[in-house]
């Protein structure tokens, strides 16, 4: 068996690989409940407030790995970004200087693994996956030191991150959505994808591919930041950060919507739409008492079939 590159892929193959992670998700959800009744109550009870808010920080933050995978480049640390932006957000005193902050020191978080890779092309899957561990060993640090709240004595929090209304989050995330749209419209954007298919063409083109893998790995940096500021900013109570809750999760799952959306930025807010529903069908699962790692397992089925489309998308299967 070997993969062969397609001469014309089809977008169709993000829609198969979404029919696909929709009937694994529905067959985890029937086998684990036992009951079509209960699997029923799973897929349809849905909080709006919840569901949009939910939607709001994967959307986000998979318009991160759209700006990083379209140009080649293997930006996994979301994870770490995001915990950075709310380490930002809980720091400042309104939301506008929350996002601020949270882009500023998330670009500033992924600035030595786009220095090395543009630099000494050092794998940046490494180095921004690897820098995703220190950010959550760097933010237990803060919430326990220079960030903890003294008003909460006997508890270790931060201080209370300003709160964002849920529209404001989510015009604030069209606005993001149309700068990205609009980015791949000029010049710099065009390079930018141009990136994905070799550093060679883009020498050709006569552009330095230094400047546009830093600005490729800057960008998604500070997006990513941009969402967790999001994500700890939106939430209606408890708006701060502890030693047991760093991470969220949330960076995985917007990489998970960048793929199974077809690295498009409306393609990936289609699938941040879809995975936002699969978590709220986690989170119903969990009040029925099933395990969260049953619940986990539909999104992080999601990614897969997100990686599986993106593969049919691009190769075909030769079976000899």
């Amino acid at each position: 068996m070997r993969l062969i590159q397609r001469p014309t892929p089809s977008p169709l193959h993000y829609l198969y690989a979404a029919l696909g992670s929709l009937a694994t998700v529905t067959a985890i959800v029937l086998l684990f409940t036992g009951d079509v009744e209960r699997a029923a109550a799973a897929f349809t009870s849905v909080d709006i407030h919840y569901l949009a808010r939910v939607f709001l920080v994967v959307a986000v933050i998979s318009l991160s790995g759209v700006l990083s995978y379209r140009s080649g480049l293997w930006n996994i640390g979301q994870e770490g970004q995001a915990v950075v932006g709310a380490l930002a957000a809980v720091a400042s005193r309104n939301a506008l200087e929350a996002v601020a902050l949270a882009a500023l020191f998330s670009t500033l978080w992924i600035l030595a693994p786009a220095v090395l890779r543009a630099t000494a092309e050092v794998n940046e899957a490494v180095t921004t996956f690897l820098l995703s561990l220190v950010a959550i060993y760097t933010a237990r640090y803060f919430i326990d030191g220079p960030l903890r709240d003294p008003a909460k004595k006997g508890f270790v929090v931060t201080a209370e991150a300003p709160y964002l209304d849920i529209l404001a989050a989510a015009a604030m995330y069209l606005l993001l959505l149309v700068g990205v749209v609009a980015l791949y419209k000029t010049r710099t954007g065009l390079t930018l994808r141009l990136l994905a298919s070799g550093e060679e063409v883009v020498r050709y083109a006569g552009k330095s591919p230094r400047v546009y893998i830093a600005t490729a790995l800057l960008l998604s940096g500070a997006v990513a930041g941009v969402g967790g500021a999001v994500e700890i900013m939106t939430r209606e109570a408890g708006r701060y950060m502890t030693l047991q809750q760093v991470s969220t999760g949330f960076g995985l799952f917007g990489v998970s919507a960048a793929w199974l959306g077809g690295l498009h930025p409306l393609g990936a807010a289609a699938a941040s739409l879809y995975i936002a529903w699969l978590y709220q069908v986690a989170t119903n699962l969990k009040v029925m008492g099933l395990p969260a790692l049953v619940a986990n397992a539909l999104v992080g089925s999601a990614m897969a079939w997100g990686l599986a489309g993106y593969v049919m998308y691009k190769y075909r299967v030769v079976w000899r």
